[in-house]
């Protein structure tokens, strides 16, 4: 009996010492035939970060990929700090506790002791309910130049947009052009969110301004949200939107109300730009006392101004856009710091 346990705990330990061995690398030291083992792992053992609410989330790792999972519900950051627990004597680049911007492609490389190495990917997987499409019955017109919107005023309905993830970053608004339709062109997305009840993001939606090279003709909207693309329900009444070039002049309140200081320069988004001669601004309170903008550059959909020098602190909310003769006057406000 006191043999057979000798051989079982021999036993034991033989296969504990080569299930060990199978991590470590033989690495030949300075001393000629001498062999030393060194550790060679090199896997993530646990990868986790903080949400906006400061909550806990633990990453899944695969053999190749670091998977995050994140609820649409939850703001997204822009950045994280990672918290990264390694295998014996390994170290990660970048480093745990290193700030790196959250998005799908981030590479992480572990290296062991003994010089091996492996690449990990980060990827983030969007927990989401399908937004709701919209259900035009009919053809709209898109001017370039104006800020255009999918909107959906009241929340309700099964003929408007809704369930969107209220994050610009995870959307894009493109067309899609009815000659082909394959040729896309991406808008500019300014807002996505629940909207601000006053103007220029009133209601909930999507805002995008149009690209300045997308040609007159006809088009489908589509919108890419998160992990989801949506369309117009009505498959016959798709290709039907209608981009045109402006026919009015027009200044949108994009952008306002900011804060620059004399000297500054500023865009203005609108149709007919081009034919802008000169720009004064004043506060209503104070008609009377007008300065001057220098137009920088204007083309049919922007203008950029520049502050004079001198102007004194305080908020603009007039400006009035002169084209020969005629005028428009606009709410577009500007704060002199």
């Amino acid at each position: 009996m006191k043999t057979n346990s000798f051989l079982i705990g021999m036993l034991f330990l033989s296969v504990f010492f080569f299930s060990c061995d199978t991590e470590y690398i033989d690495k030949v030291n300075t001393i000629p035939g001498d062999v030393i083992q060194v550790p060679g792992y090199t896997h993530i053992e646990s990868f986790t970060l903080k949400d906006t609410e400061n909550n806990t989330i633990q990453a899944a790792i695969t053999e190749e990929n670091i998977i995050v999972t994140w609820s649409n519900h939850i703001v997204m950051p822009k950045k994280i700090k990672p918290e990264i627990i390694l295998g014996t004597e390994a170290v990660i680049t970048p480093a745990s506790g290193t700030e790196i911007p959250f998005k799908d492609g981030e590479v992480y490389t572990v290296t062991s002791k003994a010089g091996t190495t492996k690449k990990y990917t980060l990827k983030i997987d969007l927990r989401q309910k399908e937004p709701t499409a919209w259900n035009f019955e009919y053809g709209s017109t898109l001017i370039k130049s104006s800020l255009l919107s999918m909107t959906n005023p009241a929340r309700g309905g099964s003929n408007s947009i809704d369930n969107l993830w209220l994050k610009k970053e995870q959307t894009r608004v493109f067309l899609v052009a009815a000659t082909d339709q394959k040729t896309e062109y991406t808008a500019e997305t300014v807002y996505v969110g629940t909207g601000t009840g006053v103007q220029p993001f009133a209601n909930y939606g999507a805002y995008y301004f149009l690209p300045d090279n997308i040609p007159a003709g006809m088009y489908e909207l589509r919108i890419k949200n998160g992990a989801y693309t949506i369309q117009n329900a009505s498959v016959e009444n798709r290709y039907k939107m209608e981009v045109v070039e402006p026919t009015t002049f027009k200044v949108e309140l994009y952008g306002t109300a900011s804060e620059k200081q004399a000297g500054d320069t500023f865009e203005v988004r609108g149709g007919l730009l081009n034919t802008v001669t000169s720009v004064q601004m004043y506060n209503s309170a104070a008609a009377t006392v007008i300065y001057t903008l220098e137009v920088v550059s204007a083309t049919a959909y922007k203008v950029v101004l520049k502050i004079p020098a001198g102007t004194p602190a305080g908020t603009y909310n007039r400006m009035r856009f002169y084209r020969g003769t005629a005028s428009t006057l606009s709410a577009y406000t500007i704060t002199v710091k």
